[in-house]
């Protein structure tokens, strides 16, 4: 591993110590959570080492149910039982993790139509879903359920950083039977929001993650349709929650990026919730992705090496949107003979044997090279990459994070076209390329390019300019020097540029010289705090110029450099 990747990674290791976990939108670039499911171990101990792994891959949260069944037990006369539940979460706060509590689901005690079908032969519901369960009837009256909720939100207060009402409400024939209902859903949720916060002040209250597509031939809702038909049926709504969970999953599988008719894509999704917000003059609320996963299954699915890709690709994309929250399903497969039937027990970023996925080398690495890091910008449209095209793919991306003293820009090519990169299909380049060279402005000699999972080399820049071949498979170029892409201001060879000394820099400063790579420029004083370059006989497309100036007196002066891009415009 080259003497640069280890010096980054040494100061992300420290960005990663053990330390009290932070609140949504307090870490870096965001914050990654994680759902339990499939994750092993009979003990605490041995949950907790499981829980810890997570933890050391960046991971500060796990999102997990607290079942009202649980909680209050059919048949118990109404008393809180904490036991099963605390359990499982002092394993989590060992090893140093917060909750995304769901408060979910009903509870036939308090369901007329959820009592009749626990008494039947079908009460469990039919695998391997569990569809017709009687836990997923809603309660008949929403103060039942704000009570339980309030109880599990006092209980586990100084654990959670979300409390999360119900899960995939839209899907009713899963989760809200016998059919999705978005008014009743609005009137749980404000029932419980003032029940939960009035216990739990400061910890946020989502409304429950929508499950974003609407799948073909299946009942149920769209995310954005719910959404709307729950702010329509409850005009006071904006006042019930504090952020807007959704499921962005992509059915089929494709890539995070594709966009497909009608659908879009797991990134479009945003816009698409955010317009149902903006629709509602609630654009202010933040989203927070609560589920989002790819299963590893060749034949439905993809493989383990695009698992891993998305998960890369999904990271870096989905904070440049602005999202406080992404949470991964799953940490584990299971081992549900039914195979190919049975999509959700290969979710996992680990093995049945709990060996980890390549998914999870990718995780880790991300958090790794990335931390300390924000998102500053999308330099795709400066450096004239593709935009892609519906069903066939073909975008190509340059997202710049920044950390102090160093620039890390996330780049990748998602060539994957609709009937590309799931089951046995190709991985994708079929009917776009699947390579691209991208010529990109830097600040240091030399860069690391680092992969998507961890692997690095040194590339030594050529007049201020990298050559990097760009495909499925991210990179992520660290430049140590400086921020990375600078949108390049205009200027035309035989002449002269005015650069602008910053302002903070004060009266008392001497300009010592001005260099355009090894060259040395002319240049001389002019008013206020600038100075006149002479681009005279300079070629290529783009100029770098390095101010090299004194600022201050005596012993209090000190040398400084500023750079400045500019992009020549030949024959003007």
């Amino acid at each position: 591993m080259a003497v640069a990747l280890v010096a980054i990674l040494a100061l992300s290791t420290q960005s990663l110590a053990r330390a009290a976990p932070q609140a949504p939108g307090a870490q870096p670039y965001g914050l990654v959570g994680f759902s339990a499911n499939g994750l092993p171990g009979s003990s605490i101990a041995e949950r907790t080492a499981n829980y810890q792994r997570l933890y050391d891959a960046g991971v500060r949260a796990i999102r997990i149910d607290l079942p009202w069944i649980e909680i209050q037990p059919p048949g118990q006369g109404g008393r809180f039982d904490f036991s099963q539940t605390d359990r499982e979460i002092s394993a989590i706060r060992a090893a140093g993790l917060k909750l995304i509590g769901i408060l979910d689901y009903g509870n036939p005690d308090y369901s007329a139509l959820g009592h009749v079908v626990a008494l039947s032969p079908l009460g469990g519901g039919i695998p391997p879903f569990g569809v017709g369960s009687a836990q997923y009837f809603p309660p008949d009256r929403p103060a039942d359920f704000a009570r339980y909720a309030r109880a599990t939100a006092q209980h586990y207060a100084n654990d959670a950083i979300a409390w999360e009402v119900w899960n995939e409400e839209n899907e009713g024939y899963r989760f809200w039977e016998p059919h999705e209902d978005p008014a009743a859903y609005a009137r749980l949720l404000c029932a419980t929001y003032s029940q939960v916060r009035a216990v739990s002040p400061g910890v946020p209250v989502l409304f429950g993650g929508v499950f974003f597509p609407g799948v073909a031939g299946l009942p149920g809702l769209s995310g954005p349709q719910f959404v709307a038909r729950a702010y329509a049926a409850q005009p006071g709504l904006r006042d019930c929650y504090d952020a807007l969970a959704y499921h962005p999953y992509a059915y089929p599988f494709t890539s995070p990026e594709l966009d497909v008719q009608l659908r879009g894509s797991v990134l479009s999704a945003a816009d698409q919730m955010r317009n149902v917000l903006r629709a509602n003059h609630d654009q202010a609320k933040p989203l927070w992705i609560t589920e989002v996963g790819w299963p590893t299954q060749l034949g439905y699915g993809v493989s383990e090496t695009k698992q891993a890709q998305y998960v890369a690709r999904m990271e870096a994309a989905t904070f440049s949107q602005g999202i406080a929250v992404l949470n991964w399903y799953t940490y584990g497969d299971g081992s549900d003979p039914t195979g190919p039937i049975n999509q959700e027990d290969r979710f996992g970023f680990f093995a049945p044997d709990n060996s980890p996925k390549p998914a999870f080398r990718a995780l880790s690495t991300f958090a790794k090279v990335f931390a300390g890091t924000h998102f500053v910008a999308d330099h795709s449209r400066q450096l004239g990459l593709p935009t892609g095209s519906i069903d066939l793919g073909g975008r190509a991306f340059a997202l710049e994070y920044q950390r102090p003293g160093a620039s890390i820009t996330a780049l990748w090519l998602a060539s994957e076209s609709l009937l590309e990169g799931q089951g046995p299909l190709a991985n994708g380049g079929t009917f776009t390329p699947s390579r691209l060279v991208v010529r990109l402005p830097v600040s240091s000699p030399s860069v690391t390019l680092i992969d998507y999972l961890g692997s690095s080399r040194m590339v030594a820049a050529q007049e201020g300019t990298i050559t990097v071949t760009i495909s499925d498979s991210p990179q992520y170029l660290a430049d140590s020097a400086s921020p990375v892409l600078r949108a390049p201001r205009r200027a035309c060879p035989g002449r002269a540029v005015t650069v602008r000394l910053p302002r903070r820099w004060g009266r008392a400063v001497l300009v010592r010289e001005v260099r355009a790579g090894r060259r040395l420029l002319r240049f001389h004083r002019i008013r206020g705090n600038s100075v006149r370059v002479s681009l005279l006989g300079l070629r290529g497309e783009t100029v770098r110029l390095r101010v090299i100036a004194r600022i201050g007196r005596g012993r209090r002066s000190r040398t400084t450099i500023l750079r400045r891009s500019y992009r020549l415009c030949h024959g003007r």
